[in-house]
């Protein structure tokens, strides 16, 4: 069973490698955040995809990275932020399918997200948009379990860390 499995990683990613040849390619970034308080980051969730995430998204023309990160964390949150650090970015690789309308089919797009950590400037939750259906303030450890990007929970760590370390 493992040499199998070893096995069909390896065709799989020698025909990945293939596919590579006949796809465009193109780079994407966005820009989000993370705000704690009292022990508890801020988290976003959508019921129909059963998603748990850290507010972030794509800019819009002209932004810079922390203003579509303070636009972002502003709209899905309903929270008015402001940045006290950088905590870095998350990378990844995928495929636009047929069913994601603002991403090209048969194009491999190489995307960063950038994180900061950030605190409370006024606004409230409640005021949160429409994208989320949700957006609550979890624990770090419900935040494990929780988060459905596990890339983002290193994110998370490390705004605990630079908020609370002495």
């Amino acid at each position: 069973n493992w040499i199998l499995s070893k096995i069909s990683i390896l065709y799989l990613y020698e025909d990945l490698k293939f596919l590579r040849i006949y796809m465009d390619e193109k780079v994407v970034w966005s820009a989000g955040g993370v705000i704690i308080e009292n022990n508890k980051a801020l988290i976003c969730y959508r019921k129909k995809e059963n998603l748990f995430c850290l507010p972030k998204g794509t800019p819009e023309k002209n932004e810079s990275i922390q203003e579509t990160a303070i636009r972002e964390v502003s709209e899905e949150t309903g929270i008015y932020p402001k940045i006290i650090k950088d905590l870095g970015q998350i990378n990844y690789e995928f495929v636009g399918l047929d069913n994601q309308s603002r991403y090209l089919k048969k194009t491999i797009y190489k995307k960063t997200v950038y994180f900061f950590l950030m605190t409370q400037n006024g606004g409230s939750i409640e005021n949160h948009d429409e994208e989320f259906d949700e957006v609550v303030w979890m624990s770090i450890q419900n935040a494990k379990e929780k988060l459905t990007y596990k890339d983002e929970f290193s994110i998370l760590e490390k705004a605990f860390h630079a908020k609370y370390k002495k």
